[in-house]
């Protein structure tokens, strides 16, 4: 009986202890708030980065002429800048939904 008795008190204490340490709603919004304008930044920064890729690129394709290595080397420039501009903004997309309670993480 007394083990019993010593679970239900201890696991009350937790259960009391975990539902003091929610988070507060406001808090919660600051948070979310701070990591999408994270988010947001890293989007500007990828677009940013995509354009200067897909510059570089032509400027291979320029220098390098468009016959053999040079064009190989261009095309993959372009690939990887596109690629890397849609991880981000996927990121931002998913987060997004996860904020939005699109996507549920934990009921």
């Amino acid at each position: 009986m007394a083990p019993r008795l010593t679970a239900v008190i201890l696991f009350g204490g937790a259960a009391l202890v975990s539902v003091a340490a929610l988070p507060q709603q406001d808090e919660m919004k600051r948070l979310t708030t701070a990591f999408d304008a994270v988010l947001a930044g890293m989007a500007y920064v990828g677009a940013g980065l995509c354009f200067l890729g897909i510059v570089w690129a032509g400027f291979l394709l320029m220098a390098e002429g468009a016959e053999g290595e040079g064009r190989s080397r261009a095309r993959n420039a372009v690939v990887m800048a596109v690629v890397g501009l849609a991880v981000v903004l996927l990121a931002k997309g998913i987060a997004a939904g996860v904020v939005g309670r699109i996507i549920e993480v934990l009921p």
